[in-house]
C-alpha cells in the first residue's frame, strides 16, 4: 500500500508545480511593446561573430550611439542584437582577448528613405574574429566595415576595409 501512494503523491506533486508554474506565468503582466515611432524608424542589427575556440565568454561588443557606449550582451553561439535609432552614427567594436578588435560604423541617417523605409530596417552579418598570433603584428587601421543607406532611396550601402597597419608595441612594465 505504502508502494502505491508514494507514486500518486509524485503525480500529484508534479502537477501541482505545473498548475502553480502556469498561474505565476497568467500572473506576470506582459513587458509593453516599443512605441510605434521608435520601432518604426529603428535599424535592427543582429551579427554571428565567429572566434578560435567557439567560446564567446570574454566576447565584448560595444554599441557607441551619439557619443553614448553601452555592452550589447552575446549569446553562447555568438549572436547578438541591437536596435539603433533613426538618424544616429554608431560604432560597432567586437572585442576578445587574443584576438584582434574590429570596428563597424553604422550610419541610419537615411534608413527610412524610400520603399524599404516604410518599415523597420533589419541588418544581418557576421564577424571573424581572427587571432593576433597569426596577423604578423598587423591591426586594422580602422573601421573594417561600413553600413549605411542611399539617400533618397534607404538601398543599403556596405563597404569594407581591410587596410592593415603595424600594431601598437607595447612596452614592458617597470616597477
Amino acid at each position: 500500500m505504502e508502494k502505491r501512494i508514494i507514486p500518486e503523491l509524485k503525480v500529484g506533486l508534479a502537477l501541482a508545480l505545473f498548475l502553480l508554474f502556469g498561474i505565476a506565468q497568467a500572473a506576470t503582466p506582459p513587458s509593453s511593446p516599443p512605441t510605434a515611432a521608435a520601432s518604426e524608424e529603428a535599424v535592427v542589427i543582429t551579427g554571428w561573430l565567429q572566434v578560435e575556440g567557439l567560446t564567446m565568454k570574454d566576447v565584448i561588443v560595444e554599441v557607441e550611439v551619439n557619443g553614448t557606449t553601452r555592452i550589447a550582451p552575446v549569446s553562447e553561439t555568438g549572436r547578438f542584437t541591437v536596435e539603433l535609432p533613426a538618424n544616429a552614427e554608431v560604432l560597432l567594436r567586437f572585442e576578445k582577448p587574443g584576438h584582434l578588435s574590429k570596428v563597424v560604423s553604422v550610419d541610419t541617417r537615411y534608413a527610412g528613405d524610400g520603399k524599404g523605409g516604410q518599415k523597420k530596417r533589419h541588418v544581418k552579418f557576421g564577424v571573424i574574429m581572427e587571432l593576433e598570433r597569426w596577423m604578423g603584428g598587423l591591426t586594422y587601421a580602422g573601421p573594417v566595415g561600413s553600413i549605411g543607406f542611399d539617400q533618397g532611396g534607404g538601398c543599403l550601402a556596405v563597404e569594407h576595409d581591410r587596410t592593415m597597419v603595424p600594431a601598437e608595441q607595447r612596452r614592458p612594465m617597470v616597477f
